[in-house]
């Protein structure tokens, strides 16, 4: 069902009845895509039967469940605490937490923001295995000398404070693999 096969006058076809009411409601939107009842009805069923009917709505729910979940909002306001003072006050555990919410990152984030949130994974991991018992321990992705081992935050509350960059993401990961095929 993945490849779509002109449909000839010899092929199977199905009868069914309807409602008046359902039947205008079809009827009008195959009109609002320019096609006919048939085909709008053929490639309905297609996307319902591939698993592309929902795919834009779970998607969408899979990535606002993850931004907006405890454990990453604690991530986002423990990283703005860090800019006041980047001194490790933190546990093992808390640290541990926070690595695994950075881990599932990716695939909920666009690849340019995985990328900055990388540099706080790395950055947790150096701070939390550090044995120095003599030296403070300190977070290096606030003010690090080097603007690619300094984490972004612009990039991070343009994302999160845009409107429709969320929407946009998730139309992106939906339909990545469709777009990349089409011809511009």
């Amino acid at each position: 069902m993945s490849k779509k096969h002109p449909v000839k006058n010899s092929d199977p076809s199905v009868n069914l009845r309807l409602s008046q009411e359902l039947k205008d409601t079809i009827k009008s939107e195959a009109a609002k895509k320019n096609l006919t009842v048939s085909k709008y009805l053929r490639e309905l069923l297609e996307n319902i039967y591939s698993g592309d009917y929902c795919k834009k709505e779970v998607v969408g729910e899979k990535v606002e469940t993850f931004l907006f979940s405890q454990d990453f909002m604690q991530l986002i306001v423990w990283m703005y605490t860090k800019k006041a003072d980047k001194k490790k006050t933190e546990s093992k555990d808390e640290l541990n937490r926070y690595i695994s919410t950075l881990k599932k990152v990716e695939g909920h984030m666009p690849d340019n923001l995985v990328r900055e949130f990388d540099k706080i994974l790395q950055d947790i991991i150096k701070v939390r295995n550090d044995e120095n018992k003599y030296l403070p321990h300190s977070y290096t992705f606030i003010d690090a000398y080097s603007e690619k081992e300094k984490f972004n935050f612009n990039l991070l509350q343009e994302f999160l404070l845009n409107d429709d960059a969320l929407s946009r993401y998730v139309f992106l990961k939906t339909y990545k693999p469709k777009l990349s095929t089409l011809k511009w």
